[in-house]
């Protein structure tokens, strides 16, 4: 399957339907499509340095769609100072933190527990459940980095591919990251519906356990994506049982890897408490602040290094720069993506998608669905992505005889449609598993496109019987 040639063709696809049907003729929409297209042509084609793609297609972009040139550098350094800004803290702590784990062995002691708790052959569906829980109180960058040493360490252990195993529980921190609160879109989409919050998680439990389990674990065992299987052997076995001697207990690690999904948790719930004082109120909320909550854990990972391995902090440090050097790839290539995002958003290619809905004598749920998923394909951003959608649906609510949660879902499914070359969740899959750009497309893009497909018709079932 030539996924890429049928990513670069869907853009144009979808404008084709909406020009010939709907007698919809959006000059920005189509440059926008057609940007996207250049845009994958160069990085998988011409095998040209991403970073440099994303730019110069984001200029030339820009100019075409009206910018003026001061517009365009302008939109560039916001969309990539504002991306970076919370990035950069979060990829670079969060690669300091991994380092130290993986120097204490809490990953590979994290990994063999889940080894030993799920077994071997379904391991897929435990990583799946972990990544599942940690992003209920987490980013879906900081739940990935997280959760993606223990996978590495998992599929080392087992001799397993790689992808056989992260796929399912990167589909699986995405779903929760798009259709639960207390994530952006949802949490805004739900305030601004004034839903019920035990109707969303309901609802949305109902969606999300079997998107991700198709977009995800189904997708890994399928021909389409081609992963080592899982194979019974002596080897194995010895290998899950061999006790090494551990710098610490199994426990301990565990509760050390989860460390900040705790400090994060807790703090949130806590906050939630009306009697709490004020000064109390002030500690919590920047303990649950993600950046915080990072760097305590990182921390006290150190000072659990010094002791155990008597080092002092001197030796450590070189530990610490080796591991932001790491990220440096990822941050500039997510940096431009902000970049693009922005120019898209400041030359007002969402207003060309209002004027397209205006009028349309279309379901809610299927114009909620299908902008969400035009938006994000343009965007990459998921977050805006929804939020736009959300002002687009805004007016129909009143309309509707079943419940707008419904309309929450078909929103947030459509965010996560189809992640390319400008969705930084792209960058963070491929690069963190050191994949071509063919395997990316094939695994983490269809997975997404399959999982928000998926999303939709239950959706709609739901919507059908209730």
């Amino acid at each position: 399957m030539k996924l890429d040639k049928i990513l670069i063709g869907l853009g144009l696809i979808i404008y084709s339907i909406l020009a010939y049907f709907l007698g919809i003729h959006s000059y920005k929409l189509l440059l926008v499509f057609l940007g996207i297209s250049v845009l994958i042509f160069l990085i998988t084609k011409l095998h040209f340095e991403p970073f440099l793609s994303i730019l110069i297609v984001a200029i030339i972009l820009g100019l075409f769609l009206g910018l003026s040139p001061s517009s365009i550098i302008d939109s560039v350094e916001k969309g990539t100072g504002s991306l970076l800004g919370h990035l950069s803290l979060i990829l670079g702590l969060g690669a300091m933190f991994g380092r130290i784990l993986e120097e204490l062995g809490a990953v590979e002691i994290t990994a063999k527990k889940m080894i030993s708790l799920f077994g071997i052959k379904r391991i897929q569906l435990g990583l799946l459940i972990a990544g599942m829980c940690i992003s209920f109180s987490l980013f879906f960058d900081v739940a990935f980095i997280l959760v993606i040493p223990i996978i590495l360490a998992v599929a080392k252990e087992l001799n397993l591919d790689k992808i056989y195993l992260a796929l399912p529980a990167s589909i699986g921190v995405l779903t929760i990251h798009a259709l639960f609160p207390p994530h952006p879109s949802p949490s805004i989409i739900t305030k601004t519906f004034h839903l019920n919050m035990a109707e969303v998680f309901f609802y949305g439990l109902i969606v999300a356990i079997p998107t991700a389990i198709i977009g995800g674990l189904l997708l890994t065992n399928s021909k389409m994506v081609q992963t080592k299987p899982i194979v019974q052997t002596e080897q194995n076995n010895i290998s899950v049982l061999k006790i090494e001697k551990q710098l610490m207990s199994s426990g301990f690690a565990i509760v050390l890897m989860l460390l900040p999904v705790i400090l994060i948790t807790i703090p949130t719930v806590a906050l939630s408490l009306n009697s709490l004082p004020t000064y109390l109120k002030d500690i919590l909320t920047i303990i649950s602040n993600p950046v915080t909550a990072l760097i305590i854990s990182l921390l006290i990972a150190i000072w659990k290094l010094m002791i155990v391995k008597h080092l002092r902090i001197s030796s450590i440090a070189p530990l610490l720069s080796q591991s932001i050097k790491t990220i440096a790839v990822v941050l500039l290539i997510n940096g431009a993506a902000g970049g693009l995002k922005q120019v898209l958003v400041d030359s007002k290619v969402t207003d060309e998608i209002v004027q397209i809905t205006s009028g349309m004598n279309i379901s809610p749920i299927l114009i909620s669905f299908f902008v969400a998923a035009i938006l994000r394909i343009s965007l990459g951003s998921a977050t805006i992505a929804a939020i736009t959608t959300l002002a687009i649906v805004e007016p129909l609510v009143p309309t509707i005889s079943y419940s707008p949660v419904f309309i929450m879902l078909s929103i947030t499914a459509g965010s996560m449609f189809c992640s390319h070359v400008n969705d930084p969740g792209f960058w963070l899959f491929k690069q963190y598993l050191n994949l071509d750009f063919k395997t990316t497309f094939k695994t983490w893009t269809l997975g997404t496109t399959i999982a928000s497909i998926v999303a939709f018709i239950i959706i709609l079932i739901m919507t059908s019987i209730t």
